[in-house]
């Protein structure tokens, strides 16, 4: 958000339904069809102006859980202008998909969560240390940012993480310009990672090649993040990744 304000972009950061400061409904009512619709009910109010503003120009970013709902908003709903999906592919590696699903706990046995979420609520927590683990290239962090994402860390519901496989047949449906960005030593989405992913990360173009089937109608550009894990946005060279987004949103 500070990159792309400084380059003179307007940006609204929200918090998925169940997570962080937006609503917390019973977790197994949160799935990642309501989690699109609710995206979409935002992004009708920045464009008709209940944000305080009328906007025209509207570019929806996504990251990992966040880029697959992005993907289902706009294959379902065409509202945006633009798609910018980071940290995700259409073929996830078993291994890493495999960690995250082994490193989950309900929310309410963990202290720094527990009060954040409802009595009873079907929500889920990452156990303390697998970021480190599934999400972050030990040549590429910065130990202080792990451990300041690890203290930060928040519940999320267990709805959204049952129904993942819905956003797939709608990305065939997305009409806008799409990036496709992904760290190279990915090991959730990313062949290079080691996680068993089908989704060749060498390079931009074996990227595209891997991820160009699922999006049809798009006009399809892709990038790598060298060297950078899952959570790229908070990798070493991040600041690339940043300026080829901001170059890319500014084009559309």
């Amino acid at each position: 958000m500070r990159h792309a304000s400084r380059a003179g972009t307007a940006t609204l950061a929200i918090d998925p339904i169940g997570v962080g400061e937006s609503s917390k409904p019973p977790g197994w009512q949160v799935s990642a069809t309501t989690a699109a619709s609710t995206l979409h009910q935002v992004i009708t109010a920045a464009r008709n102006g209940r944000l305080g503003h009328r906007w025209d120009k509207i570019v929806l970013v996504g990251h990992s859980f966040g880029s697959l709902t992005a993907m289902q908003e706009v294959g379902t709903y065409h509202d945006v202008d633009g798609l910018l999906v980071s940290g995700a592919s259409h073929a996830p590696g078993p291994g890493g998909i495999l960690q995250i699903q082994t490193s989950v706990r309900p929310a309410l046995h963990d202290p720094r969560t527990a009060r954040s979420v409802p009595a009873g609520d079907y929500t889920y927590l990452s156990v303390p240390g697998a970021r480190a683990r599934a999400f972050y290239a030990p040549r590429d962090s910065d130990p202080a940012v792990v451990a300041a994402d690890e203290a930060s860390r928040v519940a999320g519901t267990i709805g959204v993480l049952a129904t993942i496989p819905v956003f797939i047949p709608t990305t065939f449906e997305i009409d806008v310009p799409v990036l496709v960005a992904n760290g190279r030593a990915d090991n959730v989405f990313c062949a290079q990672g080691g996680g068993g992913s089908l989704t060749d990360c060498t390079d931009a173009r074996t990227l595209y090649r891997s991820e160009r089937p699922f999006f049809p109608e798009a006009d399809l550009s892709t990038y790598v993040l060298p060297a950078a894990g899952h959570s790229m946005n908070l990798a070493l060279n991040n600041q690339e990744f940043f300026e080829r987004a901001q170059r890319w949103a500014s084009a559309i």
